[in-house]
């Protein structure tokens, strides 16, 4: 498909221009003469495009061919190849708002679903503003629309056009219908929320009489003038900002009232937070232009603009700022409206000051070009910086207060425990925090990078984390903006898994609906790596989504449970190949892994002393010695030996994981004075040194036993280790007591190389991803050997996990790997197996 435009003083002007014109599929008519006027338009029209579908409105503004026109009218001529069109018209009944827009719609709705169109542009005209309940309808039905109110500046004088016939009070839409039609489609805001949340303590209709209990004159005299009384002028350029009911309601200050009251242009409810809105042009350009280049590159054919009239965004014609960026891609057409209509999977909202667009294109083959980087405006002035500083440290400040209750519940640990030092984000422990003492989350997902370790692997470590740090901009940047409108905190779980806490109530199967977007549009972009800009990578995903509540608003789980959860459907999405899971959605049989009576069965577990160790064996590859034995967490459910595989993640979010690392000490501790001449190794993760029992026990261990190099501390989860400077005294300590220190899965997931190494291992142990099919690939064949020089440099001993046949236990001999370990030796043997030996 193409669209041209052709903007046109008067009716003869429109007769000689339209000569030798091709018939188009569909016609924009936006003009800014009266209804009368308009008629002669309407009718030749007709007579020359008798089959072609015919819309327009009354508009103060348009754009033709990337000018924008205060005169006259602008056609906008579009020529569809795979397409048809439908429309229907009805009046605009104010009384019966959510009706008229369920009329709209009907003949739309009522066809099959082959028929159903991708796309909506909408023209309405009324008197006032148009009512949210207009397109409750979208809501209901996920339509995608775009469009506006029409309207001049004298009042009475406005219409819209639907084939030959002009109205007013009435709405159009036309659907556009296409198997290979692909939309796009954005809007841009121009305002930035600032300051704290507020709770509106008393309104009524649309005057709020107080803001956390004080005269809402009085707050906005102390946060915009420090005490001193303020224009009416000055306050309408801050409005102030909710959701309620799913939808955004920015309020604007029109009147002081006589008792400290502010009559505002929109109602906002008793009990609902609030925060200052800016409305200022500058604060989103830095945000855009990745939007817009994305744009860029998906090849549209047509852009169609809907403009606020408020926005003064041209000089004599020229667009400037945004308009001027969107050029870039391709000529705009569209028009000025006096609101604009914008669709997400939340429903359709009406817009003010914004500037919306629909692009469009019939391939519908997702095919991308390389495009020239879209160019900023001069930038030398811009606010947009100082803006996005202010409202990130806010943001920031009250994400960091709401995990204020876990820091302060938690007193041996300070708030640096609160955020992960690679990102910036929150962490797992600031995540629990809030999950433990606040009930503000709705939904949790958890996303994790499956091919995280290939990156590590094939550009080293430092290149992930930037990767991981681009991953979480990327995602702050998708849900940030104005055209999803929901709260949201992100969190860093562990080195490839980041958490998106959703804070409003919006039904679990649209927030799942934007998360398999977003994980789908995430593994189609392209990021680079650090040094290396012409090393482009993609992500693959699992995702796993939990919600407090289901779609019928019946509870599916706890607040507290929500990372459980979330990651249980993680788990399930990857093991059955699917982008993204939902609670909600697992089966009631859950299979052990995915069933939270896993909680109850450890438990039980523990109280029967069925809790257990196996011991896998590690050899000296030189001489096939055993040199001691890895003891591994097992459980005895329901009569079977399970491996911890099937519930360790999810009992590391209980206190159950630290009950279960002391019963495990305790074994260990028996069998090293019961037999004088094994040796143990014994893992623990990054948790268990932060966890005051736990520590307290380990300390108490070394107090009561001389080990004398007997007993090994793998630390697991080593990517999760954030202050050095903090762990290593501990390290230290327990290695004077007579410990050794093993570095766990060393090549999985993140692994800090000069780190890892500060911390003086005795051993480094290989994780077998880069270790199972050693035999067969060379470039894993120097990484090994290369680490394995490293660490003997420093004097660091080497142990290889996954030695399951004899060609990947000679490469290992070969390349000198101090110890080795694996089926291929011994599988893990119960106590009394491994002790027979001995």
């Amino acid at each position: 498909m193409h669209s041209i435009s052709i903007h046109c003083q008067s009716i003869d002007d429109l007769i000689q221009k339209l000569e030798g014109i091709q018939p188009p599929d569909l016609i924009q008519l936006y003009g800014t003469f009266s209804i009368k006027e308009a008629k002669p338009w309407a009718i030749y029209l007709t007579q020359c495009f008798p089959d072609a579908c015919r819309i327009g409105m009354a508009s103060q503004r348009h754009i033709s061919n990337g000018q924008v026109k205060n005169d006259g009218a602008t056609l906008i001529l579009s020529y569809f190849k795979r397409s048809h069109l439908t429309y229907n018209t009805v009046p605009y009944d104010d009384q019966k708002i959510e009706r008229s827009g369920q009329q709209l719609f009907a003949p739309f709705l009522a066809s099959d679903e082959k028929n159903q169109a991708s796309a909506y542009i909408v023209l309405a005209d009324t008197k006032d503003a148009i009512q949210d309940d207009f397109f409750r309808v979208s809501q209901e039905n996920d339509l995608t629309i775009s469009g506006g109110r029409a309207g001049l500046f004298e009042p009475g004088n406005s219409w819209v056009l639907c084939q030959e016939n002009l109205y007013q009070n009435q709405s159009v839409a036309v659907g556009i219908i296409g198997e290979y039609l692909t939309q796009q489609r954005d809007v841009f805001v121009d305002n930035i929320a600032i300051g704290r949340r507020m709770l509106v303590t008393a309104s009524e209709g649309k005057v709020i009489k107080q803001i956390d209990h004080l005269p809402a004159q009085q707050i906005y005299q102390r946060y915009l003038s420090n005490g001193e009384r303020i224009s009416l002028t000055l306050a309408n350029r801050f409005a102030l900002t909710t959701v309620h009911n799913n939808v955004e309601i920015n309020a604007v200050p029109l009147s002081w009232e006589g008792d400290g009251g502010i009559l505002m242009s929109e109602a906002i409810p008793e009990g609902a937070y609030v925060k200052f809105l800016y409305f200022h042009p500058a604060q989103s350009l830095y945000s855009i232009v990745p939007k817009i280049q994305h744009l860029n590159e998906q090849l549209p054919e047509s852009i169609f603009v809907f403009n606020c009239i408020s926005r003064e965004d041209f000089l004599e014609e020229k667009p400037t700022d945004k308009l001027s960026m969107l050029n870039q891609v391709l000529p705009l057409h569209g028009t000025y409206c006096f609101g604009e209509f914008f669709s997400t999977q939340f429903g359709t909202r009406i817009m003010q000051h914004a500037l919306t667009y629909l692009a469009v294109h019939e391939s519908g083959c997702g095919l991308k070009r390389e495009a020239e980087p879209i160019q900023l405006p001069d930038e030398r002035d811009s606010l947009a910086p100082m803006f996005n500083l202010i409202g990130n440290a806010f943001q920031e400040l009250e994400q960091e207060h709401a995990s204020f209750g876990y820091s302060c519940a938690n007193p041996d640990t300070n708030n640096d425990w609160l955020h992960d030092l690679q990102t910036g984000l929150l962490n797992r422990f600031s995540l629990l925090g809030r999950l433990t003492n606040h009930q503000d989350i709705a939904h949790l997902v958890v996303m994790r990078i499956r091919n995280f370790r290939l990156i590590n692997q094939q550009y080293g470590y430092n290149a992930a984390d930037d990767l991981f740090a681009q991953l979480a901009h990327y995602l702050k940047r998708r849900l940030g903006t104005n055209s999803v409108g929901i709260e949201f905190t992100c969190y860093r779980l562990s080195a490839n898994e980041i958490a998106v806490s959703i804070h409003s109530q919006i039904a679990p199967n649209k927030i799942l609906r934007l998360f398999r977007n977003l994980a789908e549009d995430i593994e189609n972009e392209e990021f680079s790596t650090m040094k290396k800009v012409e090393h482009l990578l993609t992500l693959s995903l699992s995702v796993g989504m939990a919600s407090v509540l289901d779609q019928n608003g019946r509870a599916l789980c706890d607040q507290s449970h929500l990372l459980i959860k979330a990651s249980e459907a993680r788990r399930y999405a990857q093991m059955n190949n699917q982008p993204i899971y939902w609670n909600g959605d697992l089966p009631d049989n859950a299979s052990t892994e995915e069933n939270l009576d896993w909680i109850l069965k450890i438990r039980k577990a523990l109280e029967n002393d069925d809790i257990f160790a196996y011991f896998q064996p590690y050899y000296d590859s030189k001489t096939g010695e055993e040199i001691g034995a890895e003891a591994l967490l097992r459980a005895r459910i329901d009569g079977q030996i399970v491996s911890p595989a099937f519930f360790l993640d999810l009992i590391k979010q209980t206190q159950l994981y630290s009950k279960i690392t002391l019963t495990m000490l305790a074994k260990c501790e028996r069998i090293l004075n019961t037999y004088p001449k094994v040796n143990v190794a014994l893992n623990l993760s990054v948790l268990d040194f932060k966890h005051y029992a736990t520590l307290k026990a380990l300390r108490q261990f070394f107090a009561r036993n001389k080990v004398n190099g007997r007993l090994t501390l793998e630390i697991t989860e080593s990517e999760s280790i954030q202050d050095y400077d903090w762990i290593s005294p501990i390290i230290n300590e327990f290695r004077e007591a007579g410990a050794l220190l093993a570095i766990d899965d060393f090549g999985a997931g993140y692994s800090n190389l000069e780190k890892l190494i500060a911390l003086n291992p005795d051993i480094l142990k290989l994780d077998g991803c880069i270790i199972k099919t050693i035999d067969k690939d060379e470039k894993l064949q120097k990484l090994v050997q290369h680490t394995n020089n490293l660490a003997h440099s420093l004097g660091i001993k080497t142990q290889a996990e996954f030695v399951h046949n004899d060609a990947v236990k000679q490469h290992l001999i070969d390349l000198k790997i101090d110890y080795l370990q694996g089926y291929h030796l011994s599988e893990p043997l119960s106590e009394t197996e491994w002790l027979e030996r001995h």
